[in-house]
């Protein structure tokens, strides 16, 4: 049955008055591939809407003149055919772009995914590789804390064989400097005393236990004072009166030197009732032994030479 120019106005009159025929018939003419292309394609659907709006406006124009030009009525249904046809070429070739589109997003993903599977090989092939770096490291780490386990043993035993030597050699040249001092007395002492003679053991002994039982001193003082190295009598170098010195004998001296010096020569001096003056007797002597040894008045002998208090430099430079 041909489709006459009634048909296509009550057509026209249908649509304005029932929009969801019109949007059917859109759904029709355009598919639900082609409605949900990119925004390019809902761009064309858009400007495929205007369009159809034109083609409907002139629709209803040829109607209301069709009472005066029927003749253009032929005219005006071949241009609308012939939008139609380009609406619908243009429809198919936004269909073909699509495909085609689609296609280049299907083999983008298939590059895609060659690519994250050879990427996760990477990964796996980089992670066995770190695990062997990971324990050839533990085993060189574990290898060389048990090397330098050995090594710190070993400096350790090193060390302390070398303090032992260390020891030993400063008790020795200690005894040599007692040695020397105790056979030559009023050499080492003739700066501090005239005709200085070393006081025996059993005489210093007897002084602090008679000392102790008239109760100038305590017992454990007594106790104290008999560990002194060297107790020397003689007299004043200018004045005719007696002197005691209380010495402490050390390779090197140290602040405790000087403070047993010093706390022993006040217990004797209590104990003989004398003037005792506190004397360290050795090689050298500690930076802070000498300060130490300048407040408290205690003198340094080295070498037959004898330091006072105040004569004490500061260091040996």
């Amino acid at each position: 049955m041909a489709f006459t120019v009634r048909d296509f106005e009550d057509l026209i009159r249908l649509l304005d008055q029932r929009p969801e025929w019109r949007e059917a018939l859109r759904q029709r003419i355009l598919t639900r591939e082609l409605l949900e292309l990119p925004v390019q394609i809902q761009a064309l659907h858009a400007e495929t809407e205007r369009r159809f709006q034109r083609v409907e406006e002139q629709i209803a124009a040829l109607a209301e003149a069709q009472r005066r030009h029927y003749e253009e009525f032929v005219a005006f249904r071949q241009e609308v055919e012939r939008r139609l046809t380009e609406v619908q070429a243009e429809v198919e070739a936004a269909r073909f772009e699509a495909n085609r589109r689609f296609a280049e997003l299907a083999e983008a993903q298939r590059r895609t995914e060659e690519r994250v599977g050879r990427l996760e090989e990477a990964v796996a092939a980089l992670a066995e590789a770190q695990r062997r770096h990971y324990e050839e490291f533990a085993a060189y780490r574990q290898e060389t804390d048990r090397r330098f386990a050995e090594l710190a043993d070993t400096l350790r035993r090193l060390l302390l064989r070398v303090e032992d030597h260390a020891r030993d050699l400063s008790k020795l040249k200690q005894l040599h400097t007692e040695f020397r001092l105790r056979q030559r007395p009023s050499a080492f002492f003739r700066r501090l005393l005239r005709r200085a003679a070393e006081v025996s053991d059993e005489r210093r002994t007897a002084l602090l236990e008679d000392a102790a039982a008239a109760g100038r001193i305590q017992e454990e003082e007594a106790e104290d004072a008999i560990q002194l190295d060297l107790l020397v009598e003689g007299f004043h170098r200018r004045e005719d009166r007696k002197i005691y010195l209380a010495v402490e004998i050390s390779w090197l001296g140290s602040t405790e030197d000087v403070e047993r010096a010093t706390r022993r020569a006040a217990i004797f001096a209590r104990a003989l009732e004398a003037e005792v003056w506190p004397v360290v007797a050795a090689e050298d002597l500690t930076p802070a032994a000498r300060a130490v040894a300048r407040q408290a008045g205690a003198w340094w002998v080295h070498e037959e030479w004898a330091f006072r208090p105040e004569e004490i430099p500061p260091s040996s430079s």
